[in-house]
């Protein structure tokens, strides 16, 4: 079926057609980076002194340590008040007015709703929500995407992003920011997961690898973005409104957009496929063979699609209610736990996704932290993602998948376990460490993407792959956790943990088989028959089906 519709998108090239999609996830991609990474400017720790009221005190306690004064420490979550009971005294009571260090922001979520003290756990939640709107919203992402279409989840999910996060601005209460903070992750996957599937569904075989490594750069470039806007605007008001306006410039592009006419095909949409085949060779300057021969070839695209999805089994479950299609849906995530083998690859790759979640999100919420000027260090963060997105697909060719995936767990274990010896205010040193750990969990990243792929067989590398993304967005609400609860009393925690998990994903790979240069399993009898077969191809990659075969016989 790929192959017989990539004959028509070879025949109709690369030009002005395939490039408005490109632009428009890749533009995409940049307006949702500020609010992803949102709670490092709008809900940051922020120094505060309690404010008591006309007949309140606060109290300075000093700490000795052999005779020599250390530390002036000040209560800040309660004050003393004059006590009119037995006799006078005075009664200990909770704050409830606090000043703030506004030296370097003006004003955020955490100074406006006091976000401090008994209030401190709201800002590790502010950023869990939009983590588990991303949890509920992928897979219904797909799911919506697949019935409806690629552009129509696209164009709903930017819509109702953009207007959902101006609105923002003006919400009057906290309970309410983060219920919109939810949806704004809910709606994530919309925009980030169906326009990457999209894009590449109209790009020709040939650039899809090359496409595939420039769609992640606008992340990178929003990252850097992302942290000169702070800087310049320290309102976080002001900051969300700035930049979510810029997304209003992609809502025409979207009347330009077309569906996938691969999803149209798929369907039996021929008719539509075909008139927007035709404007794409028109955009493109090209030819196409004659409409009888282009639907008859769409036809033949269909029924392969038909049979291969749902083999033998499709007459049975057609008949069955949709709530028992849903159960069995679920049910054949069992597989991957079903020979032993497979179930070895499986628990592999959940750990380390839990793990790689863990290290990825844990740096960038600890920027606070690592130096103390966060703009800087959210800017220098997307420069060091660059050559990570770049530099990885020529070693990758040349190294295999495995070995330069346990270094770089290594690389990024040592550094952060590092970062738990040095002293926040380190300057310099503490900011490099942070930077290179960031370069190499994120390429350990994109290799375990590229390596879960080509681990798990073809009848079963979506359900391995998706499900290991979950576990990788689970993760993702713990790290807020460790960084806000567990950090402010033991700042060397956050970077033990970070720093083990590292390893434990190093650690973990080291079992597994490189793929680099071995023929890929169609089924999971074929990944337990066979032996990982080394091919002496300079790029690594299989040949044909002939080979294929050959080899399996």
């Amino acid at each position: 079926m790929t192959s017989k519709f990539d004959e028509i998108l070879t025949r109709i090239g690369t030009g002005k057609w395939n490039l408005m999609f490109f632009l428009a996830t890749s533009y995409w991609q940049l307006q949702l980076v500020p609010h992803t990474h949102s709670a490092v400017f709008l809900t940051p720790r922020v120094s505060y002194t309690c404010r008591p009221p006309d007949n309140g005190y606060t109290i300075t306690f000093t700490t000795y340590a052999a005779g020599t004064v250390t530390r002036n420490t000040t209560e800040n979550c309660h004050f003393f008040a004059n006590s009119s009971e037995d006799g006078g005294g005075f009664v200990k009571e909770p704050c409830r007015a606090w000043e703030y260090d506004n030296l370097t922001f003006t004003n955020t979520l955490t100074t406006q709703f006091d976000l401090v003290c008994s209030s401190d756990y709201l800002r590790a939640t502010y950023e869990q929500m939009y983590m588990f709107g991303m949890l509920v919203g992928a897979p219904l992402a797909g799911i919506l995407s697949d019935r409806f279409g690629r552009k129509t989840v696209f164009s709903v999910g930017i819509v109702s992003y953009l207007v959902l996060s101006i609105a923002s601005c003006w919400l009057p209460s906290f309970t309410a920011i983060l219920a919109s903070r939810f949806f704004l992750g809910f709606l994530h996957p919309a925009g980030l997961q169906v326009a990457y599937v999209l894009a590449m569904e109209v790009c020709e075989s040939r650039y899809r690898s090359i496409v595939g490594v420039l769609l992640a750069l606008p992340w990178a470039l929003g990252t850097i973005a992302w942290g000169i806007w702070a800087h310049l605007l320290r309102d976080w008001k002001w900051l969300q409104l700035a930049v979510s306006l810029p997304g209003l410039i992609l809502l025409p592009v979207l009347w330009f957009l077309d569906e996938s006419p691969r999803w149209l095909v798929i369907r039996g949409q021929f008719d539509k496929a075909l008139k927007i085949l035709e404007k794409a060779a028109h955009w493109n300057d090209v030819q196409l063979p004659p409409p009888g021969q282009l639907e008859r070839l769409m036809r033949n695209i269909q029924k392969e699609t038909i049979l291969a999805k749902e083999g033998i089994m499709a007459d049975h479950e057609g008949a069955l209610p949709l709530r028992r299609k849903i159960w069995l849906s679920l049910l054949k995530i069992f597989v991957l736990f079903r020979t032993p083998r497979l179930r070895r690859i499986t628990l592999l790759i959940y750990l380390k996704f839990l793990m790689i979640s863990m290290v990825f999100f844990g740096i960038e919420l600890n920027t606070g932290r690592f130096t103390i000027n966060p703009f800087l260090y959210m800017s220098v963060m997307g420069v060091m993602d660059l050559p990570a997105y770049t530099l990885m697909a020529p070693i990758l060719v040349r190294l295999g998948r495995k070995g330069p995936l346990v270094v770089c767990f290594f690389i990024s274990g040592a550094i952060i376990l590092g970062l738990a010896f040095v002293a926040p205010n380190a300057g310099w040193l503490v900011t490099l460490l942070a930077m290179v750990g960031q370069l190499c969990v994120t390429s350990a990243f994109q290799v375990l993407r590229l390596y879960s792929t080509e681990l798990f067989p073809t009848e079963v590398r979506m359900r391995g792959l998706a499900t290991g993304i979950f576990f990788f967005h689970a993760t993702t609400m713990l790290c807020p956790t460790i960084s806000e609860r567990i950090g402010p009393g033991k700042p060397w925690a956050p970077s033990l943990v970070f720093g083990l998990a590292a390893f434990l994903a190093g650690l973990a790979t080291l079992p597994l088989p490189e793929t680099g240069r071995v023929l890929l399993p169609d089924t999971v009898a074929d990944l337990e028959t066979t032996q990982d077969v080394s091919m002496n191809r300079s790029d690594g990659s299989v040949t044909d089906e002939t080979e294929m075969a050959k080899l399996r016989a």
